[in-house]
């Protein structure tokens, strides 16, 4: 309960307390004055008004301690659990739109549970709430399984894209500053998270450049390089990329299970939107 509340309440009920001290005063003055049963009389309408100011002092106090237990219900559990499922759909939007590489997690949801406050919660969107949670989990172990799917996808479209024949991995090389020639960068990395998701294959921080791809046979020590932007940032060998990607996205797209994951992933944003507006119009509710 808030501290200027209970000082707004003790006030009030001190008030109530001084007024019946002055009203039995009087009625002992009035009582000589006027007699017993006109004091009888007086005496019954001031305590039912005493009852009154009481029972308006209780439904005060009553309201008083409901809204401190929302404010609670907010704090604990129903602030936090749209935090989390904002910031999912959010990391969700940033897998497609910056491939990022994030694993999402439910943390706050997964503990949720050990607190009695949660089960308060309306059993419908606390069913919403555990669902998101177990559905957080298994769209994960498929974004690990299909990563390890796309990498041989990657290495295949590769190898006949640009005739290295038992390539072994490909690289996109990524840096502040380059020089000509320069094959590896500041960061290199495999491709595969963003032919999962169907991101941006170039795409890099404010700042930076995907300018070299590097696909390495590690048996026979062969490589081949194809720079892909100059020092200028004018983009290079644009046509013999492009034939690369779209031949690891039709070989991917003929992979069951990131089909799946995709359309997981898209079931998945749309509910968590969805559980993200009842919370809010929850919190909204209760205060």
């Amino acid at each position: 309960m808030k501290l200027p509340l209970i000082l707004l309440i003790l006030l009030y009920v001190g008030f109530v307390i001084v007024l019946i001290f002055v009203a039995i005063t009087s009625l002992y003055v009035l009582g000589t004055l006027v007699g017993i049963p006109t004091l009888q009389l007086l005496t019954g309408a001031v305590s039912a008004g005493s009852a009154a100011a009481s029972a308006s002092a209780a439904i005060l106090i009553w309201r008083a301690n409901v809204q401190a237990r929302k404010t609670v219900l907010i704090d604990h559990i129903l602030g936090p659990a749209y935090s989390e499922v904002r910031q999912t759909r959010e990391l969700l939007e940033s897998w497609k739109n910056e491939a990022k590489d994030v694993s999402p997690s439910a943390s706050f949801l997964s503990n949720a549970s050990s607190d009695w406050r949660y089960y308060t919660l309306d059993p419908k969107l606390r069913s919403e709430l555990e669902n998101f949670r177990s559905e957080i989990g298994a769209l994960e172990d498929q974004r690990v399984l299909c990563k390890k799917i796309a990498g041989p996808i990657v290495t295949k479209a590769a190898s006949e894209t640009f005739g290295v024949k038992n390539a072994s991995t490909v690289y996109l090389w990524r840096s502040h500053m380059w020089t000509k020639g320069q094959i590896q960068g500041e960061n290199g990395r495999q491709p595969t998270w963003e032919l999962v998701i169907e991101a941006p294959p170039l795409w890099a921080p404010l700042g930076y450049h995907v300018h070299a791809l590097q696909v390495v046979d590690f048996n026979s020590m062969q490589q081949y390089y194809l720079p892909l932007i100059d020092q200028n940032e004018k983009p290079l060998n644009v046509e013999e990329f492009d034939k690369f990607w779209e031949h690891a996205t039709k070989l991917a797209d003929a992979e069951p299970l990131i089909v799946s994951f995709r359309e997981a992933r898209q079931r998945f944003h749309e509910s968590s939107a969805n559980l993200e507006g009842k919370l809010d119009s929850e919190i909204k509710h209760l205060r």
